[in-house]
């Protein structure tokens, strides 16, 4: 779970910008929104919201560079940090800083990041909420660290030396010099408990995912269900590869591939063309086995047609890949970030899925950017302390949330959006005809 966010330098964030999941206590609305039985309460989601080029796809990007440093240690070695460093202003300054606060498995974390060109500094507390002083579980400066559970120090020292770009994180796993079972803890929460959904993002596996995990597949009816798409059940089709590829002319091609490159157990392959999850193919009790997407669609006078995921509009192919997130987001501590959720997808359809997902009984947080104005509702949708802007001025980003303005809780908060009345909007001049 997510606490707090802080970019400074990176991107169009050239002063400290801080993002936090705090409920505000005096807001009654939607009190199941609030993560309250933790020691610290956190909200399940946030919205948010900017002009174009404002900073609110620089927002996602920050936490992706973040999650990348951490988990990969060749992620900054080809990397250029000069397209990363706020280039604005004649005042350079020559690092990139982070601070991320975070909670897994009842531990809570703040690990402070700062890079330049030619030194990285790192730090990891165990946070003791400022209830007791945070404990130190390692400090590191280019080579040196600074640590109780430093195991071999020349080691280490040299383990550095030998990977100058990279944070101390991916290598720990890989050659443990520090004892403390908290930094892999730590550790796990970027790889496996942070999720960044773009744009552009596929998921390669859907089809393989949905066919072996039965509540993935029942949220994806549940959903298209509740949300009204035209679409009565979502199914996988299972169909023999050497029975499948007489159907498909376009097969052969496939065919003498996996001839000349048998399956092994355990793995397969898959097909994704404009987005879409063709198919896929693996080994299902020793057989060649072809899994497809079907979708039981309702015609004219109670007709019922299976279609392939070919037939289906790109709103519905952006809302497949969102549901797995979305799913990790309800039933596991996972902070799931997504850039441009609308993309694709009708205001009313939007409106709904987050109807959905505010109603559910859930683990995680769901955190995402939006033009979407209908969803800047407090009676229906969104608490004002769920809802962030992003604005910029000379250059520089900013955020902040809508909870900091005097709202009353009957206000229309989407029209005082529109207005202005909270900035984060475009400014536009006269066109001229």
């Amino acid at each position: 779970m997510l606490l707090r966010l802080k970019i400074r330098n990176f991107l169009s964030f050239f002063e400290e910008t801080v993002f936090d999941m705090f409920p505000n206590p005096k807001r009654a609305s939607f009190p199941n929104h609030i993560y309250g039985e933790m020691t610290v309460p956190l909200l399940k989601q946030a919205a948010i919201y900017g002009a174009n080029g404002s900073g609110k796809s620089n927002f996602i990007k920050a936490i992706s560079f973040v999650k990348s440093v951490v988990t990969n240690e060749d992620f900054l070695k080809e990397l250029d940090l000069d397209e990363y460093i706020f280039q604005l202003t004649t005042v350079k300054q020559a690092k990139i800083n982070f601070d991320v606060e975070f909670f897994i498995k009842e531990k809570y974390f703040v690990y402070n990041l700062q890079i330049d060109k030619k030194n990285i500094q790192e730090s990891l507390y165990q946070s003791g909420l400022g209830k007791t002083p945070d404990k130190l579980l390692f400090k590191r400066n280019g080579a040196e660290i600074t640590s109780a559970y430093l195991g071999n120090e020349s080691s280490a020292k040299q383990l550095l030396t030998m990977n100058p770009r990279s944070s101390l994180l991916p290598l720990n796993q890989k050659f443990p010099v520090l004892t403390s079972e908290d930094v892999k803890l730590a550790f796990e929460w970027f790889e496996k408990e942070l999720e960044i959904v773009t744009i552009n993002s596929t998921v390669p596996a859907l089809i393989d995912l949905m066919s072996k995990q039965t509540a993935l597949l029942n949220l994806t009816n549940e959903i298209f269900e509740n949300i009204g798409m035209g679409i009565k059940t979502v199914k996988i089709a299972d169909t023999p590869f050497d029975q499948w590829v007489t159907c498909h002319k376009n097969a052969k091609g496939l065919q003498q591939m996996m001839e000349n490159d048998p399956l092994k157990p355990n793995t397969g392959i898959s097909r994704i063309e404009n987005n879409r999850n063709i198919f896929s193919v693996s080994l299902k009790k020793e057989v060649k086995t072809v899994h497809e997407l079907l979708f039981e669609q309702m015609g004219q006078s109670g007709f019922k047609k299976e279609m392939k995921i070919t037939t289906q509009s790109d709103g519905t192919v952006r809302l497949l890949t969102l549901i797995p997130a979305i799913y990790e987001a309800i039933n596991k501590q996972k902070v799931v970030f997504i850039d441009e959720i609308d993309n694709s997808i009708h205001p009313n359809l939007m409106f709904s899925l987050l109807q959905f997902y505010g109603a559910k009984q859930s683990k995680g947080q769901l955190i995402f950017t939006t033009h979407t104005t209908r969803l800047i509702n407090q009676q229906e949708l969104l608490r004002p302390d769920e809802i962030w802007l992003t604005e910029k001025e000379n250059g520089n980003s900013k955020m902040y949330s809508i909870n900091n303005f005097k709202i009353h809780n009957t206000i229309n908060l989407e029209n005082g959006y529109l207005d202005g009345r909270y900035g984060a909007v475009p400014q536009l001049g006269d066109f001229e005809s």
